[in-house]
């Protein structure tokens, strides 16, 4: 099943349009030559081993790394977390690891997610694994075994190559009109994960294929084939717009670089003394009291806080950074007095909030107090 991950990547590679940076070929079909620092080329296409986030190619695929489009990663790795924001390659297939494309565990089983090994007990449903099958249930021409690992809310399949079909059977999975192989995968590259079930793709008003790849038109921000990337027309994939264009918040391309304006694509994102905030759009920021720049970035000195503003940050009663974070073990982020804003606190003694972790100092985590 991994083999046809990195194909998708390849074909997306051709797919992206001419008239934005680092591409060629001068229109639709020219190859996209964007790699890891370069703004995306139309339709949010990068090249081979990056993806397009907020119009700037960003490296994926390798461990540790972001899930490249489609959710796709390198060999023996797969995409955990979802494959949303924070979603990232991770090694799997060993038992306690997760599973990979297609259930995959080698002669383990594929439960919950996670990869159990032949012979042991499989978590929840209390029968042993043999060759993917748990008991009773989990292998191909088996009924469904009971659990959230199913797509669409159906019943889990704990054997590779298969996925819970409507009748509550565990069935061939990948193929046109069969039900997608875990996680949201298909067979084909024609075909896309739409609803559980693998369906065509590509086409005008189609679903975008696996890596944001369509025969006709570019891939648009909701992932569907249809124009876009130019002046009023919706953003492409990854937010990405044409030249001299950016991605506003009604998902439109629109003049770009100044303030009040979305940020533009590459490293040159907005005019003269302007930064990218972090809610994309040109503005004076970096300073105390102004919007973070983009990555959470402020001037010297100051912190960006959990509100999106740079100033102090992270200390007991202080505000909390961004990301829910504090500075120290002993901190934890939680409701303070500042006008009900979250603050900083003291934790891990008895009476006080858990810190991360559900850790404590003193006596033991309970709901999210030491007691």
């Amino acid at each position: 099943m991994r083999r046809f991950t990195w194909s998708w990547i390849a074909a997306a590679v051709v797919i992206c349009c001419g008239g934005a940076n680092n591409t060629s070929g001068g229109g639709p079909g020219g190859p996209c030559n964007a790699f890891p620092g370069d703004a995306c080329c139309a339709g949010g296409v990068c090249g081979a081993g990056a993806v397009c986030n907020h119009n700037v190619c960003a490296a994926c695929g390798a461990a540790g790394q972001a899930c490249c489009d489609g959710q796709s990663c390198a060999a023996q790795l797969v995409c955990a977390g979802g494959g949303g924001n924070g979603s990232v390659c991770a090694q799997c297939g060993a038992p306690g690891e997760p599973c990979c494309e297609a259930n995959g565990c080698g002669s383990g089983c594929c439960v919950n997610g996670t990869c159990t090994a032949a012979g042991s007990t499989c978590p929840g449903i209390n029968a042993m694994c043999t060759s993917g099958s748990c008991g009773t249930c989990g292998a191909a021409g088996q009924m469904c075994c009971a659990g959230g690992g199913g797509m669409g809310n159906r019943g889990q399949c704990t054997a590779g190559g298969v996925a819970c079909g409507g009748n509550n059977t565990c069935e061939t999975c990948g193929g046109a009109g069969q039900p997608c192989c875990n996680p949201a995968a298909c067979t084909g590259s024609d075909l896309s994960c739409q609803g559980g079930n693998c369906v065509q793709c590509g086409g005008s008003g189609q679903a975008c294929c696996p890596g944001n790849v369509c025969a006709s038109g570019s891939c648009t921000a909701d992932h569907v084939c249809g124009q876009c990337g130019a002046a009023g027309q919706p953003c492409c994939a990854g937010d990405s717009c044409g030249s001299g264009l950016g991605c506003d918040a009604r998902g439109t391309c629109a003049a770009c670089g100044g303030a009040g304006e979305p940020c533009c694509g590459g490293m040159m994102a907005c005019g003269a003394g302007l930064g990218c905030t972090a809610g994309g759009l040109c503005a004076t920021c970096g300073g105390s009291g102004q919007p973070c720049c983009t990555g959470d970035a402020c001037s010297s000195g100051l912190m960006c806080t959990q509100g999106g503003t740079c100033g102090m940050c992270g200390a007991a009663g202080e505000a909390c950074c961004a990301g829910m974070k504090c500075n120290g073990t002993a901190l934890v982020c939680g409701m303070g007095a500042m006008g009900g804003a979250v603050v900083c606190e003291a934790c891990g003694a008895t009476g006080q909030p858990c810190c991360a972790g559900k850790t404590c100092t003193t006596g033991t985590c309970h709901g999210d107090t030491c007691q």
